[in-house]
């Protein structure tokens, strides 16, 4: 059967009630605005503000791959004082079509282009910032090194929610389970490896790695807020021990031990986030 496009395969999602979950949490519905609102108010989004602190007020960002938007627009009301949406898909249901309803009134530039090559000029952004956008790269360590070339000295760089995957089996396994690879094609997973080598070998400091449970961003939308996920070893252990079970979460090698089981329970194309600095 020949291959639907995106915009197709997202249309015959929407029809299946049995994707309806999925629909929702990856902000496919055909009602952009709702889903630019209801990420805004996410646990995921909350994390990410965490993370970049004060430096976002009046920041300038790069969103790359922004698809909809509705990260680019999460990042304007919360203070950005620029933000560059860069997109090459021009479609109505994934790309700028839909985007452009979100920009109305905000500090938002539509950018048609792919990450490997961005018409933008040097140093020109204090973020540079992508969601689940790296394992589609061409070239990885270009799309690298050009988002290192945008940002500022001091400047950061956020991967959020990037599919790992360390062998061909988990690669042909995780994209076997894929809906939209599945109906679409055009999803991949790098190793953990590559994206590290990737992102340093562009210039930039790593700074911290999240995996996949480590942060609510990556854990998104089996947990939904920070606390919940904070809470899941008490609750394990609660579970297993009874009473007991919330002594024994106070212990960290405990709660090491909940969270590394969990680690080796999750499916191929696992989440992590990567953030790094530009000297």
């Amino acid at each position: 059967m020949a291959q639907m496009t995106i915009d197709e395969a997202i249309q015959a999602l929407r029809r299946d009630p049995r994707h309806a979950d999925l629909v929702r949490d990856a902000y496919l519905g055909p009602d952009v605005v709702a889903s630019a609102h209801r990420f805004e108010a996410t646990g995921e989004f909350a994390a990410v503000r965490a993370l970049l602190g004060d430096r976002l007020r009046g920041a300038s960002v790069v969103d790359v791959g922004a698809g909809t938007g509705i990260a680019s627009y999460a990042f304007a009301r919360a203070g950005a004082a620029k933000v560059w949406a860069v997109e090459p898909d021009r479609s109505g249901e994934v790309g700028r079509g839909a985007m452009a309803k979100l920009m109305a009134g905000l500090p938002i530039e539509g950018v048609d282009a792919f990450g490997e090559q961005m018409p933008l000029p040097d140093a020109c952004a204090d973020i540079v910032y992508t969601r689940q956008v790296l394992h589609h790269a061409h070239d990885l360590p270009a799309l690298l090194r050009e988002c290192a070339r945008l940002l500022k000295p001091g400047g950061v760089f956020l991967a959020c929610r990037e599919h790992v995957a360390n062998s061909e089996d988990e690669l042909r396994r995780f994209l076997e389970s894929h809906p939209v690879h599945q109906l679409a094609g055009g999803e991949y997973a790098f190793t953990y490896q590559q994206y590290v080598s990737a992102i340093t070998g562009a210039g930039l400091t790593l700074i911290r790695v999240f995996a996949p449970l480590e942060s609510v961003i990556n854990a998104f939308p089996q947990i939904r807020t920070e606390e919940e996920r904070a809470a899941i070893p008490a609750a394990r252990l609660t579970a297993r021990f009874g009473p007991a079970g919330r002594l024994l979460a106070m212990v960290p090698w405990m709660r090491a031990r909940v969270w590394a089981s969990l680690e080796r329970a999750l499916p191929p194309g696992a989440m992590y986030t990567f953030y790094a600095r530009r000297s």
